[in-house]
């Protein structure tokens, strides 16, 4: 969890969190349909990263022998709901309207799609994605190169 929490703070995910935290239905005390959409967004964001790190580690000799990581991964996004569903509960217990939910929950939206955009990178398909999220992007997409595809050349 450290290496996710450091992970967010080096791309940003925390800046992206207070920025969705910022809406008018921060005001509310109770849970919104604007909860549910944040959420559905979450886990829609972690399906294209699951999906798009099984193609990945398919398409690698060595962690398709060797990785158990989808099963963290599915262990890891199922914490997070967890995590992003407490906040709901903090919110109200510290009445911080849904300021506390909105800010973690966009928080892992961010980091997730940051890491998404790795995979989509790392596979080559970054021709079909607008150029300035790869400029973003740039130490995901190495650090996945590196993880599937170790000794080869990182320009893909």
């Amino acid at each position: 969890m450290q290496r996710l929490i450091d992970k967010m703070i080096s791309s940003h995910s925390f800046l992206i969190g207070l920025t969705i935290a910022v809406p008018t239905w921060l005001y509310s005390d109770h849970p919104t349909i604007e909860h549910a959409a944040m959420m559905l967004v979450l886990i829609i964001v972690f399906i294209l990263d699951t999906i798009s790190g099984i193609i990945l580690a398919h398409k690698s000799h060595r962690m398709l022998k060797t990785s158990h990581a989808g099963i963290d991964a599915l262990l890891r996004d199922f914490l997070i709901v967890v995590v992003c569903t407490a906040c709901m509960a903090i919110d109200f217990v510290l009445k911080t309207k849904s300021f506390v939910y909105a800010f973690f929950t966009g928080a892992f939206i961010g980091q997730t799609f940051y890491s998404f955009l790795g995979n989509v990178a790392a596979l080559g398909w970054a021709r079909y994605y607008p150029m300035w999220l790869f400029d973003w992007i740039q130490d995901e997409m190495v650090a996945k190169l590196h993880k599937y595809f170790p000794g080869k050349d990182d320009k893909k």
